[in-house]
This record gives C-alpha cells, structure tokens and sequence, in this order.
C-alpha cells in the first residue's frame, strides 16, 4: 500500500495537485455507488436507505470518516455502506443479487463514459497536432513515424511517446502528454481529472467483486451458487473475512490482482480507442 504522508513529504507541490485533481472524484465515486445501492434496494421494495438519506448522491451523506482520513492518509478508504432490509425485498434472493451487483454496475457505467470522453479527448487533439521530422521546431509536439512506430514526438527535450502507449493508458498519459501542450494546462488538469475519476471507478468495480464479506462480489457469489439462507455472513465469518481481507489490502496483494487487470481492460480500451482514431482518419 502506498503512503501518501511518505510521498507528500518527498514532493509536496506535486501530492497537492494529486489531491486536488484526484480526491474530488474518489469521493464521487464512493458516492455514486452507494447511491445506486440505495436506488436498487428502493426499486426493489426496501425503502430503508431512503428513509435515512442515503437515496442521494450527496457525497456528505456517504462518506465514513475514518475511510476518508485513510484515503488522504494511505490512499484506500471507503464510504459507510447503504443499509439494506432484504425482508422487505418483493424477491429475497433475486432482489438482493440486483442490490448487490448495483453499486459494481454504476462503477462500470461511469468507467465507460470516462473512456468516452478521454477517447473524445484525443481525438480533438491528435486532429491539432502537426506531422514533422526531427528538425521541426517551433512546436511543443508533433506526430512522425519514428522507430518504425507512429508517436508524439517533443522538441524541447527530445523525448517522444509512441501513440499505441499513449492509446493503452488513456487515463494517465495522455493529460500531460497531448492534451497540455494542444490546449493548455486548464484542460490538462481537467482530463487528468477524469482520468482518476475513470481509474478509482475500475478499481473499486473490481475491488468490490472479490468474493470475500462484506463485499458485494460475497453476495453474488451466495446468490448464484452456494445459496445459503442468510444473504449476509455471520458476525464471526464477517470478522475474520475483513481481517483477511485487510491483510491482503496492506500486503499489497489485492492491489497487483487488480493491477494486472487494469493493464489488461486498459489495454482492450485503448484497442477501441485506435479503432476510432483510424475511423477518424488518425492513424
């Protein structure tokens, strides 16, 4: 697990702007998942969750303190999770099945509006980025075949990014890489922010389907398959999962399962993204 605290005292400037461009839509996230817990149980007959507030996407409403504190403190934390009465469900176990796989779906929807956008994003810019060779200057980028490869060259130090990289990690490259020098740092930092808004909804999809209490991922896998009579853990089995849980958390290896995922669903989103790129006559 990563510490902020550690980061933030080797380079200050640059974790402030992390937070700032970041937090707002970690917090939004949270908060939009939880949001849709509440709105399906409600669908579902369960008026619990709307009868506390919690029918909102009102991040105030949402947020757990301590998760908060943490997610400053060592970048993970979590939301105060939506109560839920599943007797009140119109179909016990199909109703919470639908509760449970809410909050993961509206992550998914979310990531994929991120990816439109981004994709829509670069497709404006690369339109406005000239074609050069090596003596081009005068520009803060340009596009030329180099290496055998079509990329985004820069002559003020000599660097360049190959457009397929560029293409497989939309989130993170392409803010600072094309989207600052062809519009400026206002619209970089605005795609940057989408792209962590992006990224924590990927993460905490794939990261609430683990099939481990209290997680969402527990109740898809006790609905489908082993079909117990209690939809939740009981407390001694919820106790000892959460702790496994943790460790696996803080040991890091939640976080490079997940990781090797993202690669893999980035790398097929940045597929997409050059399909649209040659249909738009880019590459």
């Amino acid at each position: 697990m990563i510490s902020y605290i550690d980061e933030f005292f080797r380079d200050p400037k640059g974790m402030l702007i992390f937070f700032l461009l970041a937090f707002p839509g970690r917090i939004m996230v949270l908060s939009l998942h939880e949001f849709a817990h509440a709105w399906m149980a409600n669908r579902c007959g369960d008026p619990t969750a709307k009868l506390m507030g919690r029918l909102t996407v009102n991040p105030a409403k949402h947020l757990d303190p301590l998760g908060t504190v943490l997610m400053l403190v060592v970048g993970f934390g979590w939301a105060k999770p939506v109560p839920v009465n599943p007797r009140n469900f119109r179909n016990y176990r199909w109703d919470d099945l639908k509760v449970s796989l809410a909050g993961v779906t509206m992550n998914l929807i979310m990531f994929a509006l991120s990816l439109v956008v981004m994709t829509a994003a670069v497709t404006v810019a690369l339109s406005r980025v000239p074609a050069g060779n090596l003596t081009t200057t005068g520009v803060q980028v340009f596009r030329m075949n180099y290496l055998g490869t079509d990329a985004l060259i820069f002559p003020a130090d000599n660097t360049y990014v190959p457009l397929k990289t560029l293409l497989s990690n939309l989130p993170y490259y392409p803010g600072e890489a094309l989207i600052k020098p062809v519009f400026g740092s206002l619209a970089g930092n605005l795609y940057q922010m989408v792209g962590y808004f992006c990224m924590t909804n990927l993460v905490l999809c794939l990261f609430n389907l683990l099939p481990i209490p209290p997680l969402d991922g527990y109740h898809v896998l006790n609905d489908l398959l082993l079909r117990r009579k209690q939809l939740f853990a009981n407390p001694q089995t919820a106790r000892i999962a959460s702790t496994v849980l943790f460790v696996l958390v803080i040991t890091g290896v939640v976080g490079r399962g997940i990781g090797w995922l993202d690669t893999k669903i980035l790398a097929g989103a940045g597929n997409i993204a050059a399909a649209v790129l040659r249909a738009f006559g880019l590459i």
